[in-house]
């Protein structure tokens, strides 16, 4: 009897060491910035984001997320394209990267429709794609955008005309959907460590406890 309850206490060090490191960690992960628009949304542009996926591994739809410096990210998104300007109307739709290099135009985009959507309800698509966050610790912004413009390329080009600079900023014809958190290697490294380290720490200690309590028993 009393080596169950020397074990439970022991169980109860480490469950209290758990879940004091992760609360530290989710302090830790959700500095800075602005959050994202809560999907899914409409704007009157004649653009619907069901959803946007930073981390497919994680339960639900992450809008955003903590990652090391040069990560590669799996992402995914559900967009839905009209035209409030007539049928025949061509029209865009595009991600934009709050890390480009160059804002005459932006550099860091990735095209998701062009074409001739229609009107309302438009194209429906689902696109999974794959990324590269900055190498420079920082928060960094997804933002979803739409056009009518005669190619991507112009497209593109009027966000500079219409903002001189980069995200954050939401308006009628597009917004911030996703939030990026980049850490260094260091940086990463103490958070995991602030984890582990009691973890180990405590079953050291039930190791050893329980090796002492079999030498009595003899």
């Amino acid at each position: 009897m009393s080596s169950m309850k020397t074990f439970l206490a022991i169980l109860a060090v480490i469950q209290a060491s758990l879940s004091i490191s992760m609360a530290r960690y989710d302090n830790y992960s959700i500095e800075g910035g602005i959050e994202p628009i809560p999907l899914p949304y409409t704007w009157d542009s004649g653009i619907t984001c069901y959803y946007i996926d930073l981390d497919l591994l994680s339960e639900g739809y992450q809008q955003s997320i903590i990652v090391e410096a040069n990560d590669l990210v799996v992402a995914e998104i559900k967009f839905q394209r009209w035209s409030i300007y007539g049928s025949d109307r061509v029209n865009q739709l595009f991600l934009l990267y709050s890390w480009s290099r160059s804002w005459n135009p932006p550099t860091h985009y990735l095209p998701l429709w062009f074409g001739i959507s229609g009107d309302y309800p438009g194209i429906t698509r689902i696109w999974r794609y794959t990324f590269k966050v900055p190498g420079e610790p920082g928060v960094y912004y997804v933002w979803i955008r739409g056009d009518y413009a005669t190619g991507m390329e112009e497209a593109v080009a009027n966000i500079w005309y219409m903002y001189r600079g980069p995200p954050p900023y939401n308006d009628d014809g597009g917004g911030i959907i996703g939030k990026i958190i980049v850490t260094s290697r260091g940086d990463a490294g103490v958070a995991l460590n602030v984890i582990i380290t009691p973890i180990l720490l405590a079953l050291i200690v039930l190791i050893a406890i329980l090796v002492a309590l079999r030498f009595l028993k003899r």
